[in-house]
């Protein structure tokens, strides 16, 4: 049973338009002209008015500190309080609303009708949690149906990693990749974990050789037929072949539970080497870093791939210590996992850290990103391992979706003075707002910051 949102304009300046989402995507409502839905001459609408992130059959809608706020059904949410300036207003998270079939939003005189259409034709399957056994379609929504573990069990078994592996093992029968034998692995730690789910230390008893598994839980009902495209996708990720990319070793999944296995970095990652450098990473230090990173970076963009989640805690170590090699992880994983919607809400809802690394066009060209995307969350990291800061100002307390669509990049050298200038001009030109302003690829800016130093 599939399920599409359908949003139809039904007064105000654009009434009769209608918009249709299949699939998991955003929709920016407001002013500027980078919206979906920009109306310049009202002035009942801010700049940048509500963020809307459709994962049908879901959809969570977030207003973004607007001057007048988001009604849904009558109820007024987010907006400035009265006398409240719009920076005030930004720095406090608005609420987010979920929606359901027949929502009416309205923003002034535009009056929009938010409807959820099912499948009529295909016959509803009971959803039942894959760990307890329990019918759970009403946790998992009208249009959900595939392999789904319910909200409790899901809880237990995140707050219980050993648990969440226990699951995994019971619930393989015939592994995607018949080589992989996930009893003949031995756990030996918990390396760390993320929104996504955890990565693990394990050993081959056959050989003794040592292997990073990640292990990602599906926040909602897994649909076969987007699974086997994501494990196609994933395919095409572990054959990627380069000194800096972290390898794949296989993979599969079992239920709403997907395992990968990878080559392990013994050297930890740019995040743990800043926190042991107090805070940033020292030139000397971080000049071969950026250069394996865009190296490796720069040997996928060839191959038309995009990574989407470039951050610090993604940039991992192999190698002795003192000489490591810097290699690029989590390639795919962050970009197939979210479009095929597992991750439920990861733009009004759980990115994490990744807000600080995002380029402001994700916000609003949620299923496209080109190559110099990845570029300014390249630049981001590089600016961040550099000063320890970030390159917008976030505040505490403040909602980020404004900090990045609203909030200006900081030149590096008013952070730290004493980089050098063609450095700095470098990581500058990498975060610039304009897309078409960047280095266009992670090959152009690579080539950049070898002239630079």
């Amino acid at each position: 049973m599939s399920a599409k949102i359908k949003l139809k304009f039904v007064a105000g300046a654009r009434k009769g338009q209608e918009f249709f989402f299949d699939r998991h995507d955003t929709f920016l409502f407001g002013r500027m002209p980078e919206c979906h839905i920009s109306l310049p001459r009202d002035n009942l609408v801010s700049r940048h008015h509500f963020l809307l992130e459709v994962n049908p059959p879901d959809a969570r809608l977030r207003d973004l500190g607007s001057l007048h706020g988001t009604y849904v059904n009558g109820i007024k949410y987010g907006g400035r309080e009265e006398g409240e300036d719009p920076e005030t207003a930004s720095q406090r998270p608005q609420p987010d609303v979920d929606l359901h079939d027949g929502d009416e939003i309205q923003v002034g005189k535009t009056v929009i009708l938010f409807n959820l259409e099912v499948d009529a034709e295909a016959s509803p399957q009971p959803v039942i949690c894959q760990k307890c056994g329990r019918d759970v379609s009403a946790e998992a929504g009208p249009g959900r149906h595939g392999e789904y573990i319910c909200a409790a069990c899901r809880q237990q078994v995140q707050a219980d990693p050993a648990a969440m592996l226990a699951a995994l093992f019971k619930q393989v029968v015939e592994p995607i990749t018949t080589e992989l034998n996930l009893p003949d692995y031995e756990v030996e730690k918990k390396l760390g974990e993320g929104g996504m789910g955890a990565v693990y230390l394990v050993r081959r008893r056959s050989d003794g050789q040592r292997l990073a598994l990640k292990v990602l839980l599906a926040k909602i009902a897994v649909d076969e037929q987007v699974r086997k495209q994501f494990m196609r996708e994933i395919e095409i990720t572990r054959s990627l072949s380069h000194k800096n990319i972290v390898s794949f070793q296989g993979f599969g999944s079992a239920g709403g539970i997907f395992y990968f296995f990878m080559e392990y970095c013994q050297g930890g990652n740019a995040a743990d080497l800043m926190t042991q450098r107090g805070g940033k990473i020292p030139l000397e230090e971080a000049v071969p870093i950026m250069l394996q990173t865009l190296e490796g970076l720069a040997y996928v963009h060839t191959r038309n791939l995009v990574h989407r989640d470039i951050k610090p805690q993604n940039i991992l170590f192999s190698g002795p210590a003192g000489n490591w090699i810097a290699k690029i992880a989590d390639y795919g994983l962050a970009k197939d996992f979210s479009m095929a919607g597992w991750s439920g809400h990861t733009v009004t809802g759980t990115f994490g850290g990744s807000f600080f690394y995002m380029p402001r066009e994700q916000i609003f060209d949620f299923k496209y990103l080109p190559p110099n995307g990845d570029v300014w969350s390249t630049g981001a990291t590089f600016y961040h391992m550099l000063t320890g800061q970030f390159p917008r100002q976030f505040i505490r307390g403040q909602d980020p979706l404004n900090a990045i669509l609203q909030g200006v990049v900081i030149p590096i050298r008013q952070r730290d003075a004493s980089l050098p200038k063609p450095l700095a001009e470098v990581i500058d030109r990498s975060l610039h707002n304009s897309p078409t302003d960047r280095y266009q690829d992670a090959g152009a800016m690579l080539q950049a910051l070898k002239s630079a130093l």
